[in-house]
């Protein structure tokens, strides 16, 4: 028996071999040590799992998650040594930017992603880019511009804060706006509202700017829950971009809105196949 796990800041889904459909478990609920544990006790001949995770992993270690209480930042050797279970946990944005390269079929992509919070993972010549001690790509929690809240990690300036769910969230109760996570329906309604969908619009247009002129990809990929609800952010985006980017890096760049429904989840299942026996 084997799990692919994409855990978040919101939910955690599970997809175990030989087993049909995808299990979520609200995360505040359900601590990554507590859920390995219902697994393995509820699936003995689990052996291997895979999990790509809301927060920064070096080497087996959860360094920090802005969004998620960590239980247990030794987690590799906790589930080798307690549940006799050989467990491989990546950046969920690593483990989408994976799955974003299989499914293109391009070897230099950049995902961006925005769901709770706003994060990249960046894969070179087809291999993850970590950077040292694993956080590239956290684009996030790179300084923009202030917010009156503070962000996950402690700081109240995150590109975080006005480009992603967590962010739309906090400016909505801050301004007052009665609005859903809709972009284009928080225009139409003007005032407060519409000044927080500019927001993120321009964060993410920041965000994907530096990508393209740090990184060199040759595909962004904008996914997560709230680029799902506004798939027009990729013409907006790719309209804004020249403003912002350095020119050479845009020729030959593409960007393409995620055609993958759990791309997190897809890439832990690729990183299946890493672990050895």
């Amino acid at each position: 028996m084997r799990a692919a796990i994409d855990y978040g800041g919101t939910y955690a889904r599970v997809w175990l071999s030989g087993e049909e459909g995808i299990e979520r478990f609200d995360t505040p609920s359900w601590p990554l040590t507590r859920l390995l544990e219902h697994l393995k006790a509820r699936y003995p001949s689990l052996r291997e799992t895979a999990v790509a995770y809301a927060g920064q992993v070096y080497e087996g270690l959860i360094l920090s998650a802005p969004n998620i209480d960590i239980d247990e930042p030794d987690i590799v050797r906790w589930a080798e040594t307690s549940l006799r279970v050989k467990l491989r946990i990546e950046n969920d944005l690593n483990c989408a930017a994976l799955a974003e390269s299989h499914y293109w079929n391009e070897p230099n992509l950049v995902a961006l992603y925005s769901g709770t919070g706003l994060g990249a993972g960046i894969v070179e010549r087809g291999a993850i880019f970590h950077g040292y001690r694993g956080m590239a790509g956290e684009i996030g929690h790179i300084p923009y511009q202030r917010a009156p809240f503070r962000c996950g990690c402690g700081k109240d300036n995150c590109l975080e804060l006005h480009a992603s769910g967590n962010g739309l969230r906090r400016w909505r109760e801050h301004l007052g706006c009665g609005c859903d996570f809709r972009l284009d329906t928080m225009r139409r309604a003007g005032g407060s509202c519409r000044e927080i969908a500019d927001f993120f619009i321009m964060g993410m247009v920041y965000a994907a700017a530096t990508l393209a002129t740090l990184c060199n990809p040759r595909l962004i990929v904008l996914g997560g829950g709230i680029v799902a609800k506004n798939p027009w952010l990729a013409d907006r985006v790719s309209e804004l971009l020249p403003r912002y980017a350095m020119p050479a890096a845009l020729e030959g760049l593409r960007l393409e809105i995620s055609a993958i429904k759990e791309a997190p989840l897809e890439g832990a299942k690729l990183l299946l196949d890493t672990i050895k026996p």
